[in-house]
């Protein structure tokens, strides 16, 4: 009789079978993320399922926690791990220790990793990007010669800027040859063209169609450029690692086609404002020099020989002038006075005295003046000296006036 089994040895030699079994070891299981649960303790539980099956998964706290990718519901994974037991209740489940995205969600999950490393190299550094030169001469272009960017472009710089020669450096844009057709493509425009800048790109697709823009070695080719470089990668809403490295990043590549180039006609209006300033500014500049010039030609006239000499001579006039009116009132002042001394002297002189009448009387003996009738007596000889002669006479008598 077949030995009859119970509930715990069958599960048990089904774990061990399983779990002892290479195939089911260290396996890779694609499939959708559904029913996701994260528990408390830090566990995830979900079911692994595709359009056939599905297959319950367990992962445990320490794989969670090392992680990178977040698991979300209804995402399209890769998960690594091996298939176990739970004998309490007899259920095969996916010991999950990893779980990686596919299609778009890895591409993200690369295209992350990768630019923080190369950023932490300094690859990306603001302070390291160049200016566009403001008047190219040579503009070169990488993209592909079929696609509709390169005539874009062409279109573009016809219209703006003529002047400027276009170089087409052409290469794939898409696939697993193109990181390195798009370096090659570089190389030969810095070797051989020497360009003043230059425009990479391509038009719009998806994340996988664009690849090639995040190529590591494409990413590097762009920070050793030479010159100045301006991605253009899809359109304006896609980001590539060759928009972070270049020196400047278009939405597309006709906004790329307006950066490399100037405008023509906005050149020549800026050039005519121009013109209108400088002549302005030539204007009050020169009316400010003719000006300095008319007060230097003012402090030379007034500081040299000749005016210096005119204005002490105009001094010594007006100083003659003061002496000559200061002299002529002294003068008239002084005939005044003289005239008054004049008058004062010839009311005083005897002889003036004389000729009114009067009389100078003396003693004939003595010469005395005879003043009072004190001065004589009787019998004495006078003196009577008049304006033109002497009278001699004899005192006969003196007589007093009675009201002397």
């Amino acid at each position: 009789m077949q030995a009859i089994l119970s509930l715990g040895e069958l599960t048990a030699r089904l774990k061990y079978a399983v779990e002892n079994q290479p195939e089911f070891q260290n396996i890779w299981v694609d499939g959708e993320i559904s029913n996701l649960t994260i528990a408390r303790s830090g566990h995830a539980y979900f079911t692994l399922k595709d359009a056939e099956a599905q297959f319950r998964c367990v992962m445990w706290k320490t794989s969670v926690s090392r992680q990178r990718y977040p698991l979300r519901e209804s995402d399209q994974v890769l998960v690594h791990g091996s298939v176990t037991m739970y004998a309490p209740r007899g259920e095969l489940q996916l010991q999950v220790n990893l779980v990686q995205p596919q299609g778009v969600g890895l591409l993200q999950l690369q295209f992350e990793e990768l630019r923080a490393r190369l950023e932490a190299e300094g690859l990306f550094d603001e302070s390291r990007k160049r200016p566009l030169p403001t008047l190219p001469r040579v503009i070169g272009v990488v993209t592909s010669e079929t696609g509709a960017v390169w005539h874009d472009i062409q279109r573009v710089i016809s219209r703006r800027y003529p002047l400027a020669e276009l170089v087409l450096s052409p290469s794939l844009v898409q696939g697993d040859l193109a990181p390195m057709s798009l370096v090659e493509a570089l190389r030969r425009l810095l070797d051989e063209v020497q360009p003043d800048v230059i425009i990479i790109g391509r038009g719009g697709g998806s994340m996988e169609d664009l690849w090639a823009f995040n190529d590591e070695h494409v990413v590097r080719a762009i920070y050793a450029s030479s010159v100045p470089i301006i991605s253009a990668v899809g359109h304006e809403t896609d980001v590539t690692l060759a928009d972070y490295v270049a020196d400047l990043a278009a939405g597309t590549p006709s906004m790329a086609a307006e950066l490399a180039a100037p405008d023509l006609e906005q050149i020549d209006l800026a050039l005519q404002q121009t013109r209108i300033t400088m002549s302005v500014e030539l204007q009050r500049s020169l009316d400010r020099l003719l000006e300095h010039l008319d007060d230097l030609q003012r402090q030379l006239t007034r500081l040299s020989p000749e005016s210096r000499l005119a204005q002490i001579r105009d001094e010594l006039n007006t100083l003659r002038d003061r002496m000559m009116r200061a002299t002529s009132h002294t003068l008239t002042i002084a005939t005044r006075d003289i005239e008054a001394a004049g008058h004062l002297l010839d009311s005083i002189n005897p002889h003036a005295i004389l000729q009114r009448g009067y009389a100078y009387i003396s003693n004939a003996s003595t010469g005395s003046p005879v003043r009072s009738v004190h001065d004589t007596v009787a019998g004495d000889p006078i003196r009577a000296t008049l304006a033109d002669g002497d009278l001699l006479a004899t005192v006969s008598a003196t007589r007093e006036r009675e009201d002397s």
